[in-house]
Formats: structure tokens, C-alpha cells, sequence
């Protein structure tokens, strides 16, 4: 039987596996990078930077922001709405 973290790990590692979701570029099918705001969910050092918990949104790249989230350091959606 599967807990609820165990979905939610599951769910996230499919939603980072779809190419789908990044759109190309127009210049030799570059990967244009998408970014995504990202608001801390606990303290933790990002890019040489401390991020604090309930601390302002960021943005960072899509891929960046799956892993945060998967981790439980962040969320997409603003926690103080």
C-alpha cells in the first residue's frame, strides 16, 4: 500500500519525465528553459544564496523547481494566498 509522499514522489518523477511540457526553441531545437516561481517551504541554501522559510517567491528553471519540490524544500503555489 502506497502512502501519500510515495504518490506525490511518483506523480512528480512522471511530471519531470514529460518533454512534452518544455517548448523548443526555434534556433537547432534547442530546449528553450521555462522557469517557474517557487516559494520555500523550509530553509535551505540555493545557488550560494539562503532561502528562507516563508520567504519571498523565486524564479528558477522547471527542472530546478521539480527537484526543490520533490524534495519538499518548495511549492509553486504561494503559500500566504
Amino acid at each position: 500500500m502506497a502512502t501519500d509522499t510515495e504518490e506525490k514522489k511518483a506523480a512528480a518523477r512522471r511530471a519531470v519525465a514529460k518533454p512534452e511540457d518544455e517548448p523548443m526553441s526555434r534556433s537547432g531545437g534547442e530546449q528553450a528553459v521555462t522557469t517557474v516561481e517557487v516559494f520555500p517551504l523550509r530553509s535551505y541554501q540555493d545557488d550560494g544564496e539562503i532561502k528562507r522559510r516563508g520567504g519571498p517567491g523565486y524564479s528558477v528553471p522547471k527542472r530546478h523547481a521539480d527537484q526543490l519540490i520533490l524534495a519538499g524544500l518548495a511549492t509553486d503555489k504561494n503559500p500566504k494566498a
